[in-house]
């Protein structure tokens, strides 16, 4: 099984090796299951610092990297998204109407279902497992309430 592995600096200048599986890409992000956690993790492609034929080519260079050369990376990046499109699913109805009120007042298009277009698919409770492979195998990032309101307040995905 194919696997990405790569050098990413997170949103607290955190850098770090990652190896995931079962990849999904969007314009901006990329999603997939960690290997170390195995959980589905979502990053940011312009805080990759540097992308590898496997994990142990990454180690070895994550060994020699001055971490400190990348912080850039962070600061030019912290962009509130706009003109975006999400879909809520497996929310109690009155959540579900809590989030998309949320959604409208932040300028965000929210869609009934997957659609080509969408960006973002923020699952609860009970989501179809279905309907979230079927948006992940077309570059849909996969989100949590809580990583939804990250992302509406700060316009970062979480990430490790």
């Amino acid at each position: 099984m194919a696997s990405r592995n790569f050098i990413y600096i997170n949103a607290k200048r955190n850098v770090n090796v990652f190896s995931l599986l079962q990849v999904s890409d969007s314009e901006l992000h990329i999603q997939g299951i960690c290997s170390q956690s195995n959980t589905l993790k979502t990053f940011r492609k312009d805080r990759i610092i540097e992308e590898f034929n496997s994990l142990d080519d990454a180690l070895s260079r994550y060994e020699t990297l001055d971490k400190s050369l990348y912080n850039h990376l962070v600061s030019a990046s912290n962009k509130k998204p706009s003109l975006l499109e999400v879909c809520f699913t497996g929310f109690k109805k009155g959540d579900k109407e809590r989030l998309i009120i949320l959604a409208e007042e932040n300028k965000l298009l929210v869609r009934s279902s997957v659609t080509q277009n969408l960006q973002f698919l923020c699952c609860g409770y009970n989501a179809g497992p279905t309907k979230v492979t079927a948006a992940r195998m077309q570059g849909v990032i996969i989100l949590n309430e809580d990583e939804f309101g990250l992302m509406l307040e700060t316009g970062e995905i979480a990430d490790a």
